[in-house]
């Protein structure tokens, strides 16, 4: 089941599935974030804004709004 990448905690691995802003498409795919990419989150502000995520060996500073348009699935 899909859900934005907002809604999850700190450790939670998820992968990519789909993003609902296609100049934030661009920009993730800039800095290594595609669909299909498992991403970890790293840490969160105290009310979540922003929040860090790593990619691969690459950390991505992201904002609440950002997070909130990419949908993804708890990795395996």
């Amino acid at each position: 089941m899909k859900s934005s990448l907002a809604d999850h905690k700190v450790g939670d691995r998820v992968i990519l599935k789909e993003v609902l802003d296609a100049q934030l498409t661009i920009q993730l795919y800039s800095m290594g974030c595609v669909i299909g990419e498992e991403l970890l989150i790293e840490r969160k502000a105290p009310f979540g804004d922003p929040m860090i995520i790593s990619v691969e060996d690459s950390f991505i500073s992201l904002r609440k709004d950002d997070a909130q348009k990419m949908q993804v699935i708890l990795s395996e």
